[in-house]
């Protein structure tokens, strides 16, 4: 059983295609605008042909990434088994050695069966 809640990195970012890094960005935009943490939907892909266990990770309408692969296996056996996870952009994440690359950070509550 996974503790709630669980802070979980977003893998595969970068990989979003000519969305990134502005998709990123109005994510923190938007945050800023609300005042408070933004919803992000956690989404099983069972039938992902790189790994049965992954989740994709979309905030609105748009694909931002997946669950780093452990978490996804602890996850999706909770989510497979009828548990109700509840996802929020925790932060974006700007390193200073690497300011146009930002990543995101979930915190992900498990709301169980």
């Amino acid at each position: 059983m996974v503790k709630s809640p669980i802070e979980v990195p977003v893998v595969g970012v970068t990989f979003r295609g000519s969305d990134y890094p502005a998709n990123i960005f109005a994510v923190g935009r938007a945050i800023a605008l609300a005042g408070r943490p933004l919803r992000a939907h956690l989404i099983r892909e069972s039938h992902n042909p790189v790994d049965p266990n992954a989740i994709k990770v979309a905030v609105g309408e748009r694909h931002v990434g997946y669950v780093p692969k452990q978490t996804a296996k602890e996850l999706s056996a909770l989510m497979d088994g009828g548990h109700t996870l509840l996802a929020v952009v925790d932060r974006i994440i700007v390193s200073p050695e690497n300011a146009d690359r930002p990543g995101l950070r979930l915190r992900v509550f498990d709301r169980g069966a």
